[in-house]
């Protein structure tokens, strides 16, 4: 595990939820992480598909992963989310990119949001997919 997931992992002692950023864009990266945290969410950032399936693998809990779609490495977005349903069903995920446009894969993640958007926006947007998990 990378030194920036093991840095921000989360303490659990509260109830909060866990959100998982995969973001290879270091200032979006933060500025949606410290966002979050403001508002009361605990928050691990991955740079990358590997660390974050490191991640999950080390059986750190999480409530929910925003991971963009072009990242470095041998792993994009698609691939992660792919991974993610095969191992961790249920885990609710939410698909970014600036250049992706939805349709054109013709297996458009179910919960995408195109770059540019707002902190608020991607936190109105965890809270909603955080809610209808906890509602199913």
């Amino acid at each position: 595990m990378s030194e920036t997931a093991t840095a921000s992992a989360p303490d659990r002692t509260g109830s909060s939820p866990t959100i998982l950023i995969v973001e290879d864009e270091i200032l979006l990266r933060s500025l949606i992480a410290e966002h979050l945290r403001d508002q009361g969410f605990h928050v691990i950032e991955s740079t990358n598909a590997r660390e974050a399936i490191d991640v999950i693998a080390s059986n750190t809990p999480v409530d929910l992963v925003f991971t963009d779609h072009n990242m470095p490495g041998a792993m994009d977005g698609r691939t992660l989310v792919a991974w993610l349903t095969h191992n961790r069903p249920g885990l609710p995920v939410i698909l970014t990119s600036g250049s992706l446009c939805p349709a054109a894969g013709g297996d458009a993640h179910p919960r995408f949001m195109m770059k540019p958007y707002s902190v608020e926006d991607v936190e109105r947007q965890i809270r909603l997919l955080l809610q209808a998990s906890r509602d199913t």
